[in-house]
């Protein structure tokens, strides 16, 4: 399903016009909203953040010129964003976490597995979770995870691995 909200996104930019960016803002907009209250940890300080980028994705969109970057892009920028937040306001530093995500959302009926899943992830480290969440929710292949959090490949590959084994650790237990 991810894969097809992608290329959906990928089509829509290509047609160039207004209706279509503004399908696209719509489809992306609650999920940059739940990655930057991952960040911030305060959802109307998230709404904030994302109200900055969605600002700062419309003026630069045009420089974007590959569309396949636009998913790693827009959640550099909002990223960036919950960053700046943070540096502006010292309060934040301490309650923050750059790669955190808390708020993991689907699309999917809530079953008793996806339940299960989702209350193993949050016992995962805040980058485990982090790195799971872009990979496996958003769909983010290595290379763009390791863009969006300044991260190298190597250390992206090393987290998936830490969290896949943790899972499985975390899932033999409650069994």
């Amino acid at each position: 399903m991810r894969m097809i909200n992608k290329v959906y996104i990928e089509y829509l930019l290509s047609k160039d016009d207004q209706k279509s960016f503004h399908k696209v803002i719509n489809i992306i907009q609650p999920k940059l909203i739940a990655f930057a209250t991952g960040i911030l940890k305060d959802k109307s300080i998230a709404e904030d953040a994302v109200q900055d980028s969605m600002i700062a994705i419309i003026k630069g969109i045009r420089k974007l010129n590959n569309h396949r970057k636009f998913h790693s892009w827009v959640y550099q920028v909002t990223r960036n964003k919950c960053l700046d937040i943070i540096r502006k306001n010292q309060k934040y530093k301490n309650n923050c976490s750059i790669g955190n995500h808390t708020e993991l959302t689907t699309s999917y009926s809530t079953t008793d597995e996806q339940i299960d899943m989702m209350s193993m992830i949050k016992k995962l480290s805040d980058k485990q979770r982090n790195v799971i969440h872009l990979f496996y929710y958003d769909g983010f292949n290595i290379s763009e995870i390791s863009e969006i959090l300044k991260t190298p490949a190597g250390t992206i590959k090393s987290l998936l691995f830490d969290a896949r084994k943790n899972l499985k650790q975390l899932f033999g237990e409650q069994l």
